[in-house]
């Protein structure tokens, strides 16, 4: 990432270099990222200091590669920073699109809303061939196995999110 992608990312986000300079790091947001149930040992703080500095982002980063936008870090975070909407804006400019983005994408393409044991379905390949499906006993434990009731109004949906799912 170069700078003027640094500027797409705070444009999209809504930030200003600035406003990463508040970050203590504490940490609190690597200790609930649910990445880091994977082993992949990262530190969302990296994200916001490289981008507060300047410097590149790498596109094999693990949160750019893995982050599934559940916003514990944003929740755990003293100052509320949204690093999802970040790691999401790092992604656009990166023209990376996540395993976990894509499962979700077609979640609400097919059911109407996001279906975890779907999610887990299509990602199970990246889990499979990345070694973490040892943790399947911790994530059933989120997860609720039933079938989802179908949005009522699918089309409106879809054409809220722009695509095209089956009706």
């Amino acid at each position: 990432m170069n700078k003027r992608d640094h500027d797409i990312v705070f444009k999209h986000t809504g930030y200003r270099r600035e406003d990463f300079s508040v970050c203590l790091g504490c940490k609190i947001c690597a200790s609930v990222c649910t990445v880091n149930d994977l082993s992949l040992n990262v530190n969302p703080q990296d994200i916001l200091s490289s981008l507060f500095m300047g410097e590149e982002i790498s596109a094999d980063h693990g949160l750019v590669r893995y982050c599934t936008n559940c916003y514990r870090c944003t929740h755990a975070c003293p100052w509320g920073i949204r690093i999802p909407e970040v790691i999401r804006a790092v992604r656009e400019s990166l023209n990376v699109e996540s395993t976990f983005e894509k499962a979700f994408k077609g979640s609400l393409k097919i059911w109407g809303s996001v279906y975890e044991p779907y999610i887990f379905l299509r990602a199970g390949m990246f889990l499979v061939k990345e070694g973490y499906l040892r943790y399947m006993p911790k994530w059933t434990g989120y997860m609720s196995f039933h079938l989802p009731h179908k949005v009522k109004s699918l089309n409106r949906l879809n054409s809220l999110s722009g695509s095209k799912g089956r009706t």
